[in-house]
């Protein structure tokens, strides 16, 4: 079943075109069901014989290389949110994570899509991806009005709680996630239901939103986390620009889904910020090296309206317990 609305401001002025293609570690994980190979589609009398010729001769190992499948997408008109067309249930597109990052994933991975090999053991695990991703929050968040106020820190699917802030490690941490992964820090007190959390000063949600299917149904449900006040930090990679969702919209490019289902730009991310009742304070893109690659994000950092009048400063107030019940 396609979507009829945009999943990330819920505008239904949206175009839904071709131009998606779901790659066969996609179609694996999320449909449970063996890609396409160009040998499948020679006919049968070739039978076990080709298949033998496929392993000895290399140049006929490309005919036993798993295909990509065409799909339709969406782009939305009023915010220039891309995503593919369907409509999946949560259930189905867990697939996609599970074991995920682990030798398991990779191995997986690697056997449908081959040139993942060249990054497998680097995604995610290189000193210089955490150096390189600390340095930018840690900046970006200087010199935002409240910083300084906050206690209470919630990392929302934030695996070891790795990359919460520098300056806010002074606070009481807690990450919510539902792995088995534990804190990189004693510290961090952990929780895996989200029934479990009380208010937090300062929410994150770091590189999740390009990977779930309604972004700001997600985002609704961690708000409601969000003291008067609070401060929320989004980051996802930036992988698309206004001149590609145009080339999107008019055919002239091509959006490969692999683990990220969504691409996100300036004005997607506004929106949702927006859409979801908070007001927005800073947003930027930035590239940043990552050791195995050069990748760039946009961030944002945005309040909890609902605090009242704003001045210069935020005044970050709570009438719940300071401590969070974990």
């Amino acid at each position: 079943m396609s979507l009829d609305i945009c999943p990330n401001c819920d505008s239904r002025d949206i175009l839904v075109r071709s131009g998606g293609r779901l790659l066969p570690f996609f179609i694996k994980r999320v449909f449970a069901i063996e890609p396409p190979t160009i040998a499948a589609f020679l006919p049968r009398r070739f039978g076990a014989g080709f298949a033998g010729l496929i392993r000895n001769i290399p140049i006929l190992s490309l005919l036993g290389q798993y295909r990509p499948l065409d799909c339709e997408i969406l782009i939305c008109a009023t915010c220039d949110f891309v995503c593919p067309a369907l409509n999946l249930p949560d259930s189905q597109l867990l697939g996609l994570y599970r074991d995920y990052r682990s030798a398991s994933y990779n191995r997986e991975r690697c056997e449908y899509e081959p040139s993942y090999r060249r990054v497998a053991d680097s995604v995610g695990k290189l000193p210089a991806e955490h150096q390189a991703r600390m340095a930018h929050v840690d900046r970006f968040l200087m010199n935002v009005p409240g910083i300084a106020s906050i206690r209470d820190v919630l990392d929302f699917a934030g695996a070891d709680g790795s990359f919460i802030p520098t300056e806010l490690r002074r606070c009481h941490c807690t990450v919510y996630e539902v792995s088995d992964e534990r804190p990189c820090r004693p510290e961090i007190s952990k929780v895996s239901e989200i029934t479990q959390l009380g208010m937090f000063d300062y929410i994150q949600v770091c590189h999740l939103l390009e990977h779930v299917r309604h972004p700001k149904q997600l985002m609704k449900s961690v708000i409601q986390h969000a003291s008067p006040g609070a401060l929320v930090y989004i980051e996802v990679p930036k992988e698309a620009t206004e001149h590609r969702v145009e080339a999107l919209r008019g055919g002239g490019e091509t959006f490969l889904v692999h683990e990220h289902i969504n691409l996100y730009t300036e004005a997607s991310l506004s929106a949702l910020v927006e859409a979801i009742g908070l007001t927005l304070l800073k947003m930027e893109s930035r590239a940043l090296d990552m050791g195995w690659c050069r990748a760039t994000v946009l961030s944002a950092v945005a309040v909890n309206r609902h605090a009242g009048a704003f001045g210069d400063h935020i005044r970050v107030e709570s009438k719940s317990p300071r401590r969070n019940r974990t």
